[in-house]
């Protein structure tokens, strides 16, 4: 009996964990996302070596060193597309416990377009921040 109550507390624990390792990684892409929101190459480059700590998933890591190495935005930008396929697949096959809005802007990257995830359902370009602050849309609702 003692074992088995031992047991379930240890699967417990590691699935607190799990979820916890997961916000952190939500979070620390959110933190990102809202650095390119700004403007800010300062404050995304922090916030990619701060995501690089949490970051367990080896297909985030070429974007995010890439992000880590430079304070220019245009550079972080670049990244954080690639940066944001991924997680987008991530999120998609191992799930969220918020709802994340996957939002497109048409314009970015010379009309090729891309894409980005964000905890609120108002559009706040990190392609292009206060040059073109709400372009883009909603194109679809993770975890509804």
């Amino acid at each position: 009996m003692i074992l088995m109550t031992l047991s379930l507390l240890i699967a417990a624990c590691g699935s607190d964990k799990k979820e916890q390792a997961e916000g952190s990684i939500v979070e620390s892409y959110l933190a990102v996302k809202d650095a390119l929101v700004s403007t800010d190459g300062a404050k995304a480059q922090k916030a990619a070596k701060a995501f690089l700590k949490v970051n367990k998933n080896a297909a985030l890591t070429p974007a995010l060193e890439a992000m880590a190495a430079t304070s220019d935005v245009a550079e972080q930008r670049a990244a954080f597309e690639s940066l944001s396929m991924n997680m987008y697949n991530l999120v998609k096959s191992d799930g969220v416990d918020i709802p994340l809005y996957k939002q497109y802007c048409p314009m970015a990257f010379n009309n090729k377009g891309a894409f980005w995830l964000a905890a609120e359902q108002e559009v706040n370009n990190p392609y292009f921040g206060d040059r073109m602050l709400h372009c883009g849309s909603v194109q679809e609702v993770l975890n509804q």
